[in-house]
């Protein structure tokens, strides 16, 4: 419910709002805010300096509409920084959750307005977009409020522009009249009756809909003249020049100022201007690229160069707070618009329980296929998109599956929708009613209940999969034997630790192919065609990128069912093949290894210690550790003094001489990097991780994530890229997960990655989250003991066997 007042105030009597006005002008109490997020508060901090150098006397205010985080020296402004959170705006978390990071920026600026009026008592209170410059003092500005007026408007156009180039009359119109990077207004009745009516507008409804006759906060405004007599609009054509005024007047220079036709130019607006692209005004027009006049070049370069030196650039855009549900998946437009039109008074923090809204059944939707189900946020979808409302109909089964696969496998990339949001609806649809049993029915009492097939003897990530699943099904009370696979193998193959569950027969009921990839399965069961008998095949395959290569379809024609091991493949699987695929995490249960001091691996004892281990086999360019080096790296200058290490554990170099070679160079004089190369034993793998104070992968993608999950097992804080099979494991609760945009994978990176993406981790918040790991220990442990919870309840050994043993009942009671 809102709890916005009508606008009862005292001053509601004043007849003008220059009442009083005999007092001393130096009485007056004078402020300006702009409004950003941590984001944008590099230039947020451009303007108020400027601001501040011209006007020492004006109190100045930054509302902040994100959360504060620690970085050195971020607020360090001469302007009080407010929270949104902290202004009284009713219903916050609804609030915030409604709209995205532009919409929300505005959405707030009334509510900051009615703050310093109100609760400040201000008499005067000018905003400016953060993206604005100001190079004279705002005198007059502050003399027509003193003179009389209530508001201050700026239009966006001083004359007509008729053409067809972009800005126009036609887009001007729909976009607003006013720009509203700049407002001004006095306390008074007026005042406070306008602002109070944009509060209670902008609550629900700033959003772009231009269409729909809104554009954010900013269309509301052509109101204002019809409902403020004494409102008024400046003319001066040095007040809020940009690109959309830009081309209807004559800029010129004198050495550090500048004039806009014969006026001063008080106050230029840099929207849409990018300081790494200095010779294109805006991203928002075709205008001003390349063909700037002599004055528009240098007050870019001025601008571009005062951004820089405020640490343009340099804060991650992980720090918005309300970009994520507390899950830490990212919320999209979709789901945003979806609260603000299906649920606008949702009860409690959608934040917190909005996600678990969105996988629920709809109303509407197909009930005969079990693992069909038409969630919320699928109906939300459908209903929005016409083409899938004419042509697809939930409550037919078939279109209920074209829709369900069509989410499945493109949405994410169509509308940029979290995998993680994807993935309920996949585990779902992998669990059809009636698999092919038939080889279950058997029941011959000599065979044995499992045969566990896979590199069982190989050393790297893909012999311990299969070594964990064939010793987790070995501790229940199934006869479970292994069957060592060699074919194609050049990593080494010493391990033996599972050599008592070994024998030469495929004999299983149950027969899994333990990460044997679908590339090898058909080679690998042909060479075992000797020793294979007939059986229930289940394959635990892996792959990395988001798509499934097609061409390695079809080896699923021999097997009868999948188990994925993360969420991931199993979504990626669920919709390109005719069979259960069923999501089946892999036992992560680990051994305690043996405490031996640093110094058996050559450590040193008073440095923290990151680490991070790969394999010259899994391809470099996706594990990506020339990005834990440069995060390293930048965590060391930003935090001097501080103490550290980066332990680097590689295998198989001999396997790709130059790329070992170069990465060598990479590291080779930097003292406070530790390679070490080489094979070493299972246990001793574990001990070297837990000598070490913190697990960091950046890589591109990831199937499972091994050295994640066991530095999770051991307790260890993990810093993690925020994509692909790491979800599973790594969220803000259990860890430190890094952010990413997503670049097109280059020829020759990654088999089968043509036409493929995968994640660019942010290096600058992997350095700060490193940073955050070492001085808040508390934190890290926290988080650590978490992790160490979580891997124990969900990924266990006793967790695990139990969901397999409870697989394998459903298929026998079938049969």
């Amino acid at each position: 419910m809102n709890t916005f007042s009508s606008g009862n105030s005292t001053l509601e009597h004043a007849e003008r709002p220059d009442a009083g006005r005999k007092e001393a002008a130096n009485k007056e109490r004078i402020a300006l805010f702009t409004i950003c997020s941590n984001n944008y508060m590099s230039a947020a901090r451009v303007l108020i300096e400027s601001v501040h150098a011209l006007h020492p006397e004006i109190d100045l205010f930054i509302g902040l509409a994100d959360k504060k985080v620690e970085w050195e020296g971020l607020y360090d402004v001469p302007a009080k920084i407010i929270e949104a959170e902290s202004i009284g705006i009713p219903e916050f978390h609804r609030f915030a959750f409604q709209y995205d990071i532009m919409e929300f920026n505005t959405a707030i600026k009334p509510f900051m307005f009615e703050h310093l009026l109100e609760k400040h008592g201000f008499d005067r209170v000018f905003y400016f977009d953060p993206d604005i410059l100001v190079l004279k003092r705002l005198d007059s500005l502050i003399k027509y409020l003193q003179d009389g007026a209530s508001l201050l408007l700026t239009p966006h156009l001083h004359v007509p522009a008729e053409g067809d180039d972009d800005p126009n009359d036609f887009t001007i119109m729909r976009a607003g009249v006013y720009n509203l990077g700049f407002l001004g207004v006095s306390r008074c009745g007026e005042t406070l009756n306008i602002i109070r009516w944009w509060m209670r507008r902008l609550h629900r409804h700033c959003i772009n809909a231009q269409a729909l006759g809104i554009f954010v906060d900013q269309k509301y405004m052509d109101l204002v003249p019809g409902f403020a007599p004494h409102a008024r609009i400046v003319h001066d054509h040095g007040m809020n020049l940009a690109y959309w005024n830009l081309g209807h007047v004559h800029l010129q220079q004198s050495g550090n100022s500048w004039r806009a036709d014969d006026q001063p130019l008080v106050f230029f607006h840099f929207s849409g201007f990018d300081p790494r692209h200095p010779t294109t005004l805006t991203k928002h027009s075709k205008n001003f690229r390349n063909t700037q006049s002599v004055p528009l070049k240098s007050l870019l370069a001025h601008y571009a160069k005062l951004l820089f030196a405020a640490g343009y650039g340099q804060l991650p855009n992980a720090f918005y707070a309300y970009g994520r549900f507390e899950s830490g998946t990212a919320i999209p437009f979709h789901v945003r618009r979806m609260f603000r039109e299906t649920t606008p008074d949702w009860p409690g923090n959608p934040f917190e329980t909005y996600e678990a809204y969105l996988h629920r059944a709809a109303p509407i939707g197909s009930c005969i296929r079990k693992n069909l189900v038409f969630t919320n946020f699928q109906h939300h979808l459908w209903s929005f998109f016409a083409n899938q409302r004419m042509r697809l109909d939930p409550d037919n089964t078939e279109h209920l599956r074209d829709l369900t696969h069509w989410y499945v496998q493109k949405a994410s990339r169509e509308q940029g929708l979290d995998y993680r949001l994807i993935e309920p609806v996949a585990l779902r649809l992998g669990n059809p009613a009636r698999p092919n049993v038939t080889h279950l029915a058997m029941t011959n009492t000599n065979r044995p209940d499992v045969s566990v097939v896979g590199y069982l003897r190989t050393t790297s990530g893909v012999g311990m999969v299969a070594r964990h699943t064939l010793n987790g099904l070995a501790h229940s009370a199934l006869r479970v034997e292994g069957v060592d696979v060699a074919h194609g193998v050049v990593s080494d193959r010493s391990d033996r630790t599972s050599e008592k569950h070994l024998k030469d027969q495929v004999a299983g009921r149950v027969q899994i192919f333990a990460n044997i990839n679908a590339d090898q399965l058909p080679f690998v069961l042909e060479k075992m065609k000797p020793v294979l008998q007939p059986g229930y095949r289940i394959s635990m395959p892996a792959w990395e990128l988001e798509e499934f290569p097609k061409e390695w379809l079809p080896a699923f024609d021999a097997v009868d069912e999948v188990w994925a091991q993360t969420k991931w493949i199993q979504r990626m699987l669920v919709s390109k093949i005719d069979k259960p695929v069923i999501h089946m995490p892999v036992a992560l249960t680990l051994a305690p290894p043996q405490k031996l001091p640093r110094a058996h691996f050559g450590l040193p004892d008073d440095r923290f210690l990151f680490y991070f281990s790969f394999d010259f086999l899994s391809y470099i360019e996706r594990k990506n550790p020339e990005g834990i080096v440069e995060a390293f790296r930048l965590m060391r200058r930003r935090n001097s003094g501080v103490k550290a290490a980066l332990v680097i554990k590689t295998m198989n170099g001999h396997f790709a001489p130059e790329k070992q070679s170069a990465f060598i160079e990479l590291v080779a004089d930097d003292p406070d990097i530790i390679l070490i190369d080489g094979v070493l034993n299972r246990e001793d793998t574990l001990s070297l991780i837990a000598c070490c104070d913190c697990v960091v992968s950046l890589h591109r993608c990831e199937g499972l994530g091994l050295v994640v999950a066991e530095a999770m097992a051991l307790g260890i804080p993990v810093i993690s890229t925020d994509y692909a099979a790491t979800t599973d494991l790594v969220t803000p609760q259990t860890g430190f997960p890094v952010d990413y945009r997503l670049i097109d994978i280059q020829p020759g990176q990654y088999p089968m990655g043509e036409g493929q993406r995968w994640a660019d981790p942010d290096l600058g918040h992997a350095a700060w989250l490193m940073g955050r790991v070492i001085k808040d220990t508390e934190s890290a442990r926290r988080k650590a003991h978490c992790a160490r919870h979580f891997i124990e309840m969900h990924h266990g050994r006793e967790a695990i066997v139990k969901r397999q043993l409870q697989r394998l009942t459903e298929l026998t009671l079938t049969a």
